[in-house]
């Protein structure tokens, strides 16, 4: 009997069971992955799951994206974190059998405007955090900070971004181009 309820077998209104993959890092960033309970090798056995193949593991656990998983990554200090990775939503089918125009298409996707930022100083394979500074706020007496963030702020190009290294602790700040 399997751990999981297909649809038909979960009563309606019952909320349906999720497959758990637990992911333990090592200090040394690799992973040990098992997936409802059960062993989750890498692709190839000659290569292991690390920290640099994070989203391929992602991507294999949930199928290239077409299940959903609840994920708990268990780190060498004894932290937990846990995410559900949502299944891609389906494309609609398209009645006409020919793709939309390139004008048709141009007017619904916005045009991206992609920047680079890079910075040194980090541990081989840890976890970087990306975040966009729209604000700075000064800390009070008893070491509390409080921010009020303008909405407008989001789309300001003056803003900074920051790349903050999980474990060693670096932060490395690049100003927006204008």
């Amino acid at each position: 009997m399997s751990n999981r309820n297909s649809p038909a077998e979960t009563p309606p209104g019952w909320p349906s069971a999720l497959p758990l993959a637990v992911i333990t890092v090592s200090e040394r960033g690799t992973m040990a992955v098992s997936y409802d309970g059960h062993a989750f090798p890498p692709p190839t056995p000659d290569a292991s799951w690390s920290r640099t193949r994070f989203g391929d593991l992602l991507d294999a656990i949930s199928d290239h994206r077409k299940h959903t998983v609840r994920v708990e990554v268990h780190e060498f200090d004894g932290s937990v974190f846990t995410d559900i990775i949502h299944a891609a939503r389906r494309e609609r089918a398209i009645a006409e059998d020919q793709p939309p125009s390139a004008t048709r298409r141009a007017r619904h996707r916005p045009m991206r405007q992609l920047i680079e930022v890079n910075g040194a100083g980090f541990i081989p394979g840890e976890d970087v955090t990306v975040a966009l500074s729209v604000s700075s706020a000064e800390g009070s007496a008893e070491g509390t900070a409080r921010a009020v963030i303008d909405v407008s702020q989001l789309t300001d190009h003056r803003s900074e971004i920051l790349l903050i290294g999980r474990v060693s602790g670096v932060i490395v700040t690049e100003r927006l181009p204008s």
